[in-house]
Protein backbone atom coordinates (compact mmCIF):
# COMPACT_ATOMS: atom_id res chain seq x y z
CA UNK A 1 0.00 0.00 0.00
CA UNK A 2 2.76 1.86 0.64
CA UNK A 3 4.27 1.57 -2.44
CA UNK A 4 1.35 2.27 -4.15
CA UNK A 5 0.93 5.54 -2.37
CA UNK A 6 4.69 6.07 -3.00
CA UNK A 7 4.19 5.78 -6.85
CA UNK A 8 0.92 7.73 -7.06
CA UNK A 9 2.50 11.09 -5.78
CA UNK A 10 5.66 10.37 -8.00
CA UNK A 11 3.27 10.63 -10.72
CA UNK A 12 1.31 13.31 -9.50
CA UNK A 13 4.62 15.42 -8.29
CA UNK A 14 5.44 14.96 -12.09
CA UNK A 15 2.60 15.98 -13.69
CA UNK A 16 1.86 19.19 -11.21
CA UNK A 17 5.20 20.44 -12.69
CA UNK A 18 4.27 19.72 -16.29
CA UNK A 19 1.30 21.70 -15.48
CA UNK A 20 3.37 24.33 -14.10
CA UNK A 21 5.24 24.36 -17.25
CA UNK A 22 2.40 24.65 -19.36
CA UNK A 23 0.42 27.66 -17.17
CA UNK A 24 3.36 29.81 -17.76
CA UNK A 25 3.60 29.08 -21.09
CA UNK A 26 0.20 29.54 -22.57
CA UNK A 27 0.41 33.05 -20.49
CA UNK A 28 3.48 33.56 -22.14
CA UNK A 29 2.29 33.13 -25.20
CA UNK A 30 -0.85 34.85 -25.22
CA UNK A 31 0.28 37.83 -23.72
CA UNK A 32 2.92 38.08 -26.82
CA UNK A 33 0.08 37.90 -29.11
CA UNK A 34 -2.07 40.80 -27.96
CA UNK A 35 1.30 42.59 -27.93
CA UNK A 36 2.10 41.58 -31.00
CA UNK A 37 -1.61 42.34 -32.43
CA UNK A 38 -1.79 45.64 -30.46
CA UNK A 39 1.99 46.94 -31.82
CA UNK A 40 0.73 45.93 -35.57
CA UNK A 41 -3.16 47.53 -34.97
CA UNK A 42 -2.65 50.50 -32.71
CA UNK A 43 -0.44 53.71 -34.22
CA UNK A 44 -0.33 55.52 -31.17
CA UNK A 45 2.31 54.04 -28.33
CA UNK A 46 1.06 54.89 -25.51
CA UNK A 47 -2.28 53.58 -25.94
CA UNK A 48 -0.63 50.56 -27.14
CA UNK A 49 1.48 50.10 -24.23
CA UNK A 50 -1.45 50.52 -21.90
CA UNK A 51 -3.62 48.13 -23.49
CA UNK A 52 -0.73 45.26 -23.17
CA UNK A 53 -0.23 46.13 -19.61
CA UNK A 54 -4.04 46.00 -18.66
CA UNK A 55 -4.28 42.77 -20.51
CA UNK A 56 -1.46 41.48 -19.09
CA UNK A 57 -2.73 41.65 -15.62
CA UNK A 58 -5.67 40.35 -16.62
CA UNK A 59 -4.67 37.26 -17.92
CA UNK A 60 -2.69 37.24 -15.00
CA UNK A 61 -5.13 37.27 -12.47
CA UNK A 62 -6.67 34.65 -14.32
CA UNK A 63 -3.77 32.84 -14.04
CA UNK A 64 -3.67 33.52 -10.46
CA UNK A 65 -7.41 32.13 -9.90
CA UNK A 66 -6.65 28.61 -11.68
CA UNK A 67 -2.96 28.44 -9.73
CA UNK A 68 -4.67 29.23 -6.50
CA UNK A 69 -7.60 26.71 -7.01
CA UNK A 70 -5.47 24.28 -8.52
CA UNK A 71 -2.71 23.84 -6.29
CA UNK A 72 -4.40 24.34 -2.89
CA UNK A 73 -8.15 24.95 -2.92
CA UNK A 74 -9.78 22.45 -5.01
CA UNK A 75 -6.83 19.11 -3.50
CA UNK A 76 -7.25 20.63 0.08
CA UNK A 77 -11.31 21.14 -0.18
CA UNK A 78 -13.24 20.50 -3.07
CA UNK A 79 -12.00 16.53 -3.65
CA UNK A 80 -13.08 15.62 -0.04
CA UNK A 81 -16.17 14.10 0.44
CA UNK A 82 -16.69 16.28 2.97
CA UNK A 83 -19.78 18.80 2.15
CA UNK A 84 -18.53 21.41 4.39
CA UNK A 85 -15.14 21.84 3.20
CA UNK A 86 -16.63 21.86 -0.77
CA UNK A 87 -19.05 24.92 0.82
CA UNK A 88 -15.25 26.43 2.13
CA UNK A 89 -14.09 25.65 -1.38
CA UNK A 90 -16.89 27.39 -3.02
CA UNK A 91 -17.31 30.21 -0.68
CA UNK A 92 -13.40 31.30 -0.72
CA UNK A 93 -13.70 31.16 -4.49
CA UNK A 94 -16.84 33.72 -4.43
CA UNK A 95 -14.26 35.74 -1.89
CA UNK A 96 -11.42 35.92 -4.39
CA UNK A 97 -14.32 36.16 -7.29
CA UNK A 98 -15.37 39.61 -5.35
CA UNK A 99 -11.87 40.85 -4.77
CA UNK A 100 -10.28 40.42 -8.52
CA UNK A 101 -13.88 42.42 -9.11
CA UNK A 102 -13.80 44.89 -6.51
CA UNK A 103 -13.47 47.37 -9.46
CA UNK A 104 -16.95 46.56 -10.77
CA UNK A 105 -18.46 46.89 -7.05
CA UNK A 106 -17.31 49.71 -5.94
CA UNK A 107 -17.85 52.20 -8.91
CA UNK A 108 -21.16 50.46 -9.85
CA UNK A 109 -22.99 53.30 -8.99
CA UNK A 110 -21.10 55.61 -11.28
CA UNK A 111 -22.32 54.47 -14.39
CA UNK A 112 -26.18 54.46 -15.62
CA UNK A 113 -27.66 51.28 -16.96
CA UNK A 114 -29.58 53.17 -19.41
CA UNK A 115 -26.36 54.54 -21.13
CA UNK A 116 -24.11 52.62 -23.50
CA UNK A 117 -20.98 52.74 -21.36
CA UNK A 118 -22.43 51.22 -18.97
CA UNK A 119 -24.21 48.75 -20.55
CA UNK A 120 -20.89 47.50 -22.27
CA UNK A 121 -19.32 48.31 -18.79
CA UNK A 122 -21.61 45.55 -17.11
CA UNK A 123 -21.11 43.18 -19.76
CA UNK A 124 -17.63 43.02 -20.01
CA UNK A 125 -17.86 42.95 -15.92
CA UNK A 126 -19.86 39.37 -16.65
CA UNK A 127 -17.84 38.31 -18.85
CA UNK A 128 -14.90 38.74 -16.26
CA UNK A 129 -17.28 36.87 -13.70
CA UNK A 130 -17.59 34.26 -15.95
CA UNK A 131 -13.96 33.94 -16.99
CA UNK A 132 -13.20 33.59 -13.49
CA UNK A 133 -15.27 30.68 -12.97
CA UNK A 134 -14.19 29.14 -15.84
CA UNK A 135 -10.90 29.19 -14.22
CA UNK A 136 -12.21 27.62 -11.56
CA UNK A 137 -14.04 24.70 -13.29
CA UNK A 138 -10.88 24.33 -14.80
CA UNK A 139 -8.92 23.60 -12.38
CA UNK A 140 -11.31 21.18 -11.09
CA UNK A 141 -11.82 19.55 -14.38
CA UNK A 142 -8.09 19.01 -14.76
CA UNK A 143 -7.68 17.58 -11.49
CA UNK A 144 -9.96 14.77 -12.42
CA UNK A 145 -7.93 14.19 -15.39
CA UNK A 146 -4.90 13.86 -13.76
CA UNK A 147 -6.27 11.30 -11.34
CA UNK A 148 -8.03 9.30 -13.73
CA UNK A 149 -4.89 9.23 -15.49
CA UNK A 150 -3.15 8.31 -12.42
CA UNK A 151 -5.37 5.65 -11.72
CA UNK A 152 -5.28 4.11 -15.37
CA UNK A 153 -1.56 4.50 -15.23
CA UNK A 154 -1.60 2.42 -11.95
CA UNK A 155 -3.51 -0.40 -13.20
CA UNK A 156 -2.01 -0.59 -16.45
CA UNK A 157 1.25 -1.53 -14.10
CA UNK A 158 -0.53 -3.82 -11.81
CA UNK A 159 -1.48 -5.63 -15.10
CA UNK A 160 1.51 -5.38 -16.20
CA UNK A 161 3.04 -6.68 -12.82
CA UNK A 162 0.31 -9.71 -12.55
CA UNK A 163 0.82 -10.47 -16.24
CA UNK A 164 4.88 -11.36 -15.78
CA UNK A 165 3.89 -13.32 -12.41
CA UNK A 166 1.17 -15.53 -13.96
CA UNK A 167 3.76 -15.96 -17.13
CA UNK A 168 6.39 -16.99 -14.51
CA UNK A 169 4.02 -19.61 -13.02
CA UNK A 170 3.10 -21.17 -16.43
CA UNK A 171 6.71 -21.66 -17.49
CA UNK A 172 7.60 -22.93 -13.92
CA UNK A 173 4.62 -25.99 -14.22
CA UNK A 174 6.40 -26.96 -17.37
CA UNK A 175 9.96 -27.63 -16.23
CA UNK A 176 9.61 -29.99 -13.81
CA UNK A 177 7.03 -31.98 -15.57
CA UNK A 178 9.72 -32.15 -18.64
CA UNK A 179 12.64 -33.19 -16.06
CA UNK A 180 10.10 -36.01 -14.29
CA UNK A 181 9.41 -37.26 -17.93
CA UNK A 182 12.66 -37.35 -19.52
CA UNK A 183 14.37 -39.29 -16.16
CA UNK A 184 11.69 -41.92 -16.20
CA UNK A 185 12.57 -42.37 -19.67
CA UNK A 186 16.25 -42.45 -18.94
CA UNK A 187 16.13 -44.84 -16.12
CA UNK A 188 13.85 -47.28 -17.89
CA UNK A 189 17.04 -47.13 -20.45
CA UNK A 190 19.74 -48.01 -17.82
CA UNK A 191 18.88 -51.42 -17.34
CA UNK A 192 17.95 -52.16 -21.57
CA UNK A 193 20.30 -49.97 -23.30
CA UNK A 194 23.41 -48.62 -20.43
CA UNK A 195 25.69 -47.08 -23.76
CA UNK A 196 21.86 -45.11 -24.57
CA UNK A 197 21.21 -43.94 -21.36
CA UNK A 198 24.30 -42.65 -21.31
CA UNK A 199 24.07 -40.38 -24.14
CA UNK A 200 20.89 -39.47 -23.36
CA UNK A 201 22.27 -38.28 -20.14
CA UNK A 202 24.29 -35.88 -22.41
CA UNK A 203 21.36 -34.94 -24.51
CA UNK A 204 19.48 -33.99 -20.97
CA UNK A 205 22.12 -32.16 -19.70
CA UNK A 206 21.89 -29.69 -22.87
CA UNK A 207 18.36 -29.97 -22.77
CA UNK A 208 17.96 -28.87 -18.95
CA UNK A 209 20.71 -25.99 -20.02
CA UNK A 210 18.79 -24.80 -22.18
CA UNK A 211 15.58 -24.81 -20.28
CA UNK A 212 16.55 -23.75 -16.74
CA UNK A 213 19.19 -21.31 -18.19
CA UNK A 214 18.16 -19.58 -21.32
CA UNK A 215 14.01 -19.70 -20.70
CA UNK A 216 14.19 -17.10 -18.29
CA UNK A 217 13.16 -14.26 -20.91
CA UNK A 218 10.49 -13.09 -22.59
CA UNK A 219 11.76 -14.38 -25.77
CA UNK A 220 14.13 -16.55 -27.36
CA UNK A 221 15.71 -16.99 -30.86
CA UNK A 222 13.29 -19.79 -32.66
CA UNK A 223 15.86 -21.46 -34.19
CA UNK A 224 17.07 -22.31 -30.46
CA UNK A 225 13.60 -23.02 -29.63
CA UNK A 226 13.94 -25.65 -32.60
CA UNK A 227 16.82 -27.49 -31.66
CA UNK A 228 15.65 -28.04 -28.31
CA UNK A 229 12.66 -29.46 -29.33
CA UNK A 230 14.67 -31.72 -31.79
CA UNK A 231 16.85 -32.81 -28.81
CA UNK A 232 13.61 -33.50 -26.80
CA UNK A 233 12.04 -35.49 -29.70
CA UNK A 234 14.98 -37.70 -30.10
CA UNK A 235 15.23 -38.38 -25.95
CA UNK A 236 11.87 -39.17 -25.74
CA UNK A 237 12.22 -41.59 -28.72
CA UNK A 238 14.39 -43.31 -27.03
CA UNK A 239 11.33 -45.31 -25.24
CA UNK A 240 9.55 -45.67 -28.56
CA UNK A 241 8.70 -49.04 -29.96
CA UNK A 242 9.15 -49.83 -33.55
CA UNK A 243 5.66 -49.65 -34.33
CA UNK A 244 5.92 -45.68 -33.81
CA UNK A 245 6.06 -43.49 -36.82
CA UNK A 246 8.07 -40.54 -35.65
CA UNK A 247 8.18 -37.77 -38.54
CA UNK A 248 9.31 -34.26 -37.85
CA UNK A 249 9.50 -31.18 -39.94
CA UNK A 250 11.29 -27.60 -39.38
CA UNK A 251 11.64 -25.21 -41.71
CA UNK A 252 13.29 -21.31 -40.31
CA UNK A 253 13.79 -18.98 -42.97
CA UNK A 254 14.48 -15.87 -40.80
CA UNK A 255 17.62 -16.93 -38.42
CA UNK A 256 16.52 -13.86 -36.38
CA UNK A 257 12.68 -14.77 -35.76
CA UNK A 258 11.87 -14.79 -31.76
CA UNK A 259 9.31 -17.01 -29.89
CA UNK A 260 8.48 -17.47 -26.57
CA UNK A 261 10.50 -20.48 -24.81
CA UNK A 262 8.86 -23.35 -24.57
CA UNK A 263 5.74 -22.63 -25.80
CA UNK A 264 5.13 -26.05 -27.80
CA UNK A 265 6.53 -28.26 -25.01
CA UNK A 266 3.20 -28.95 -24.13
CA UNK A 267 1.57 -30.58 -27.25
CA UNK A 268 4.92 -32.25 -27.55
CA UNK A 269 4.77 -34.09 -24.06
CA UNK A 270 1.10 -35.10 -24.69
CA UNK A 271 1.91 -36.65 -28.23
CA UNK A 272 4.05 -39.01 -27.07
CA UNK A 273 2.06 -39.17 -23.42
CA UNK A 274 -1.09 -40.26 -26.04
CA UNK A 275 -0.04 -41.12 -29.24
CA UNK A 276 1.94 -44.55 -28.32
CA UNK A 277 1.07 -47.75 -28.10
CA UNK A 278 3.00 -51.17 -27.32
CA UNK A 279 0.63 -53.27 -29.38
CA UNK A 280 -0.52 -51.24 -32.15
CA UNK A 281 0.80 -48.76 -34.71
CA UNK A 282 1.51 -45.34 -33.57
CA UNK A 283 2.23 -42.33 -35.11
CA UNK A 284 3.66 -38.40 -34.06
CA UNK A 285 4.09 -36.24 -36.35
CA UNK A 286 5.35 -32.49 -35.60
CA UNK A 287 6.40 -29.35 -38.15
CA UNK A 288 7.31 -26.26 -36.94
CA UNK A 289 7.49 -23.95 -39.69
CA UNK A 290 8.04 -20.28 -40.59
CA UNK A 291 6.90 -18.35 -43.38
CA UNK A 292 5.33 -14.82 -44.75
CA UNK A 293 5.47 -13.81 -40.97
CA UNK A 294 4.22 -16.41 -39.54
CA UNK A 295 5.20 -19.24 -37.29
CA UNK A 296 3.21 -22.18 -37.28
CA UNK A 297 3.22 -25.60 -35.61
CA UNK A 298 1.36 -28.73 -36.47
CA UNK A 299 1.00 -31.64 -33.89
CA UNK A 300 -0.72 -35.09 -35.43
CA UNK A 301 -0.69 -38.03 -33.24
CA UNK A 302 -2.52 -40.83 -32.57
CA UNK A 303 -4.43 -41.44 -29.66
CA UNK A 304 -4.67 -44.04 -26.88
CA UNK A 305 -5.55 -42.35 -23.65
CA UNK A 306 -6.85 -44.70 -21.43
CA UNK A 307 -6.56 -43.54 -17.84
CA UNK A 308 -9.12 -40.63 -16.96
CA UNK A 309 -6.57 -38.91 -15.16
CA UNK A 310 -4.01 -38.88 -18.07
CA UNK A 311 -6.79 -37.16 -19.89
CA UNK A 312 -7.37 -34.47 -17.11
CA UNK A 313 -3.61 -33.73 -16.75
CA UNK A 314 -3.59 -33.43 -20.72
CA UNK A 315 -6.97 -31.29 -20.46
CA UNK A 316 -4.84 -28.97 -17.57
CA UNK A 317 -1.91 -28.82 -19.25
CA UNK A 318 -3.65 -27.35 -23.02
CA UNK A 319 -5.35 -25.05 -20.94
CA UNK A 320 -2.56 -23.57 -19.21
CA UNK A 321 -0.84 -23.43 -23.21
CA UNK A 322 -3.89 -21.40 -24.46
CA UNK A 323 -3.84 -19.01 -21.42
CA UNK A 324 -0.22 -18.35 -22.09
CA UNK A 325 -0.65 -18.00 -25.75
CA UNK A 326 -3.32 -15.35 -24.57
CA UNK A 327 -1.09 -13.42 -22.29
CA UNK A 328 1.70 -13.41 -24.90
CA UNK A 329 -0.14 -13.05 -28.16
CA UNK A 330 -3.31 -11.59 -27.53
CA UNK A 331 -5.17 -11.02 -30.84
CA UNK A 332 -1.86 -12.49 -33.21
CA UNK A 333 -2.63 -16.16 -33.09
CA UNK A 334 -5.25 -19.12 -33.67
CA UNK A 335 -5.36 -22.70 -32.28
CA UNK A 336 -7.14 -25.54 -34.60
CA UNK A 337 -7.68 -28.47 -32.48
CA UNK A 338 -9.61 -31.52 -33.15
CA UNK A 339 -9.86 -34.79 -31.80
CA UNK A 340 -11.25 -38.46 -32.05
CA UNK A 341 -11.03 -41.77 -30.59
CA UNK A 342 -8.18 -42.40 -32.84
CA UNK A 343 -6.25 -39.35 -34.05
CA UNK A 344 -5.61 -36.15 -32.72
CA UNK A 345 -4.52 -32.76 -34.52
CA UNK A 346 -3.33 -29.01 -33.16
CA UNK A 347 -2.49 -26.54 -35.44
CA UNK A 348 -0.97 -23.42 -33.57
CA UNK A 349 -0.30 -20.53 -36.01
CA UNK A 350 1.26 -17.30 -34.45
CA UNK A 351 1.87 -14.02 -36.64
CA UNK A 352 4.73 -12.05 -35.60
Amino acid sequence: MKLAENIKKHCFNHLNLSIFGAQIAIYAMFVAIWAMVTILLEHDTNIAIDSIRVNATVLFLLLVEFMVNFYLLVPKLYLHHDKLKKGFFWGINLIIVLLWNCYIISHHKEYSLGTSLGLEFYQSGVIWLLLNYAMIVAAILMHYYINRSRHLRYIREQKQRTTEAELAWLRNQLNPHFLFNTLNNISSLTQIAPQRAQNAIGDLSEILRYALYETEVEEVLLADEVKFIQNYIKLMALRCNPNVEIKTLFDIRNSQRRIAPLLFLTPIENAFRCGISTERPSFIHISLTDSEGKIVFLCDNSNYLKKQNDQDGVSVELENMHHRLELVYQNRYRIEQKTDKEWNHLKIVIEQ
